[in-house]
């Protein structure tokens, strides 16, 4: 049996400060849940090296297999024309807000909206729960502030569509994703 983790179960290993948005009980019973997990498994299997990093952090001692997620959309979808400069924004779903907010960079996404305001750009967002090949056509840029992300299947499927992105598995900086925006919307190569 191999064990699979995915990007914030292993962050949850090995960086302390994700303690304040953890009760702290359930933090240590998973920290030790996982040791134990560490003599039985024959392996674990996660979607990038990143995360193989935190689980060999961690002193997990077995086999790390990095394996990507499959993808939805392969194919292109054409372009639709549209008069506005559309940057795409992944808000999931469920889960713990504080955590959720702070994971996914609200607070920096909050800083890049406000940043462009009244410079014709607008934000689609979209919940995990949208059919994509509605969305990707109307789409000029994706925008995934994270600050720990494993191998993003939104991010995976623009590169397929040809979709400049702002994306980061640690550590975002509003002021780099403003400029990458702008430099997109002149037409700037990135």
């Amino acid at each position: 049996m191999k064990l699979f983790f995915t990007g914030t179960d292993s962050l949850m290993l090995v960086d302390y400060s994700m303690r304040k948005f953890r009760k702290k009980p359930y933090w240590w019973v998973f920290r030790r849940m996982v040791r134990l997990m560490d003599f039985f498994v024959e392996g674990y299997v996660c979607e990038t090296e990143n995360i193989a990093d935190n689980l060999r952090r961690f002193g997990l001692k077995k086999d790390i297999t990095i394996m990507l997620d499959k993808l939805k959309h392969t194919e292109v979808f054409p372009k639709e024309s549209h008069s506005t400069f559309n940057v795409l924004f992944y808000h999931p779903l469920g889960g713990d807000g504080e955590f959720k907010r702070w994971l996914y960079g609200f607070d920096i996404f909050k800083e890049i909206k406000d940043a462009l305001a009244g410079k014709g750009v607008q934000f689609i967002i979209v919940y995990g729960e949208n059919d994509m090949r509605y969305v990707y056509p109307y789409i000029d840029f994706y925008l995934r502030p994270n600050r720990h992300d494993g191998a993003s299947r939104l991010r995976r499927e623009c590169e397929i569509q040809g979709i400049p992105y702002y994306w980061t598995q640690k550590d975002p900086i509003a002021k780099d994703a403003v400029k990458m925006i702008l430099d997109v919307k002149e037409g700037n190569k990135v």
